[in-house]
């Protein structure tokens, strides 16, 4: 892997590592110094512009989190699919159940302990992050590379495609925009901005990974 490819993918990476974290807690400031920079990387490496993620305020957007993901009392923008996606609005629903599927198939191990259901936001981006990690490991520019190698890099890069397009474009759109509605936090409201933006920009990114030979994927993502 080049230099180049190697920033691309890592720049990916790491933007939904933090993401995965920044939607499963209360986030800390240096978490919030690190996304806005690599958000900020992101744009430029994949060619949209990002919005700015706005200061963090951490007595005031920690009760925030709260309202918005956690509660107590109804939730401003409840953080699973199944709430969005099944015919009952529901926790726990098909969709819950399709997730798991996915995450043990390709090798994500859960702690038994976590309490939030398997369609939460944050386990969906740790998702699709442990997904783009297996394929960086199998990438290699190299033409030495194992066939293997090559065909189970092929296979967790479409995995992802196919993880994206049956859930989190589905949905996840649709939670930024209820954030956006009811956020009293100029940190949230930025945070659900940068999320749908994303979603956007990673819809045709993956059509050009997907399509291309993985050398040619970071010009390809540019064309």
């Amino acid at each position: 892997m080049n230099d180049g490819q190697a920033s691309f993918h890592e720049v990916r990476l790491g933007l939904f590592q933090l993401l995965q974290v920044a939607y499963a807690a209360p986030t800390p400031p240096d978490l919030a110094d690190a996304l806005a920079d690599v958000a900020l990387a992101y744009g430029e490496l994949v060619g949209g512009e990002l919005p700015p993620l706005a200061p963090l305020r951490p007595h005031r957007d920690a009760p925030e989190f709260n309202r918005l993901f956690v509660g107590p009392g109804a939730l401003v923008a409840p953080p699973y699919e199944s709430v969005y996606r099944s015919p009952e609005h529901a926790l726990m629903q098909d969709e819950t159940l399709g997730v798991r599927a996915w995450y043990r198939q390709y090798g994500l191990a859960l702690p038994p302990e976590r309490r939030e259901p398997d369609d939460h936001i944050a386990l969906e981006f740790e998702f699709y992050a442990h997904l783009q990690q297996q394929a960086m490991i199998r990438l290699d520019a190299d033409s030495s590379l194992h066939q293997a190698d090559r065909s189970e890099r092929a296979a967790f890069m479409e995995a992802q495609r196919r993880f994206f397009a049956e859930h989190l474009a589905t949905w996840v759109p649709t939670f930024c925009s209820r954030i956006l509605d009811g956020t009293r936090s100029p940190f949230y409201s930025s945070l659900a901005a940068i999320t749908r933006a994303v979603i956007h920009l990673e819809k045709g990114l993956l059509s050009a990974l997907t399509a291309t030979p993985a050398s040619d994927a970071k010009e390809e993502s540019h064309a």
